[in-house]
């Protein structure tokens, strides 16, 4: 019996903590878990068998102990919104740990078109910041967000564009200090650690995606990666009855097609309802500005009572719901987050597989992943969908429930044959 650390550094992600457990006890690793103390986190360890330790102790841990470890959510500095709650969870703790590794990266464009090229520790009129220069020329200040950002270099003049605005800085010391007008100063910090091929080089390391195309865009950048999509099989019960549609996942207007939610509401037939399912990771649900435009937007269109809000579910209550549904809605496309799911994995993909729950899913999504099996619809004409959906026939619905199981079982043995050959390359 072999044993992995699992190492969750981030405010979320718990969902995958019972794949990850299953999918490795089945290879015959015992697993503990190093994880913050939130909510999401504190509720889905109360539903496993595993030891779990409080991130404040991870360096307490005797590392040589476990015979990998797993990390989570591995990032680096330039990511936008860094809400960690314990150390950065990057190359460098993989280093520090020394132990062989299984990282996931949830995000490839931020490991290939996004990494960090040069950073900056920043001052400018409204205050201090550390500022990353990515490879596509973006950047981005940490912590805060501007919306249209380019940086090129011109010989020693360093030339950022913030939303049309241009913002000149020079350099006299070959690059270590850039200095610009109304005294913004630029000083270089050491170079982020992001050199994922020179990680992966000694075959102690593996670096995972959660979908094929996520692995295929980080080859640019780590030829060996791989993919895994951990999700946790459970019986499903006797089909929800017709009527009620689920979206299962945080309300979120930059990620999330929440428009063509508000749109098909419209559509909606007298006996049918929506069901916004958790909708957040925080308890304090309607605090949520995007919580407050969804509901104000279908109040605009008169189609409030259309929808059912649960509010924040403990993750015990959310699985129940999610395998009594009916139908799973993602309300995501190849377009929203500007595009990055086309290579980024959505959470109710692996809900829908494990639990045997259909989608009503974007088609260029679906294709993406094979599931064109699925009911899908075109762009964001969810409403599309949704009639799809009503039209199909007991007999339709119990084939489209069978193709979802049948689904779920050939990616559990990808998932078994990619991850085995993972473990005997990095313990050998």
């Amino acid at each position: 019996m072999k044993s992995c650390l699992l190492i969750e550094c981030c405010d979320y992600h718990w969902e995958v903590f019972p794949a990850w457990a299953n999918l490795l006890g089945e290879l015959g690793c015992a697993v503990d878990i190093v994880c913050p103390d939130t909510p999401g986190h504190l509720e889905t360890l109360a539903m496993m068998d595993v030891r779990r330790f409080p991130i404040e102790r991870l360096w307490e841990l005797p590392f040589d102990r476990y015979d990998l470890v797993l990390i989570g959510t591995l990032r680096h500095e330039g990511y936008y919104h860094d809400h960690g709650i314990g150390p950065l969870p990057g190359l460098n703790l993989i280093e520090r740990i020394g132990r062989p590794s299984i990282s996931v990266i949830h995000e490839p464009t931020l490991w290939v078109e996004q990494r960090p090229v040069m950073s900056f520790d920043g001052r400018h009129s409204r205050g201090e910041g550390i500022v990353n220069l990515f490879p596509d020329h973006s950047y981005n200040w940490v912590g805060r967000w501007v919306e249209e950002c380019r940086w090129s270099q011109e010989g020693d003049r360093l030339v950022l564009s913030e939303n049309g605005n241009r913002i000149e800085l020079e350099s006299t010391d070959g690059g270590v200090t850039f200095l610009g007008v109304r005294n913004k100063v630029l000083c270089r910090r050491p170079q982020p650690q992001v050199d994922l091929e020179g990680h992966t080089r000694s075959g102690r390391h593996a670096i995972v995606s959660f979908s094929r195309q996520g692995a295929e865009h980080l080859r640019a950048r780590c030829p060996d990666a791989a993919w895994i999509l951990p999700f946790e099989s459970l019986e499903p019960p006797p089909p929800a009855a017709a009527g009620e549609y689920v979206f299962a996942g945080s309300i979120d207007y930059e990620n999330k097609a929440m428009a063509s939610l508000v749109r098909a509401c419209s559509a909606l037939a007298p006996h049918e309802t929506l069901v916004v399912l958790g909708g957040g990771r925080s308890t304090q649900f309607d605090e949520n500005p995007h919580v407050r435009r969804l509901k104000d937007d279908l109040a605009a269109l008169g189609v409030g009572d259309k929808v059912r809000f649960t509010g924040y579910q403990p993750y015990d209550s959310f699985i129940e719901h999610v395998r009594s549904s009916r139908f799973l809605l993602p309300l995501v496309d190849d377009r929203i987050a500007n595009g990055d799911y086309r290579t980024r994995m959505t959470a109710t993909i692996p809900l829908s597989l494990g639990l045997g729950v259909p989608m009503i899913i974007n088609e260029a999504i679906a294709r993406h992943h094979d599931l064109d099996f699925m009911v899908t619809y075109p762009g964001e004409d969810l409403a599309v969908g949704l009639a799809a959906a009503r039209g199909l026939s007991d007999g339709d619905y119990a084939r489209l429930r069978e193709r979802t199981l049948a689904a779920a079982r050939h990616l559990k043995l990808h998932n078994i044959e990619t991850l085995s050959g993972i473990l005997r390359r990095i313990t050998a």
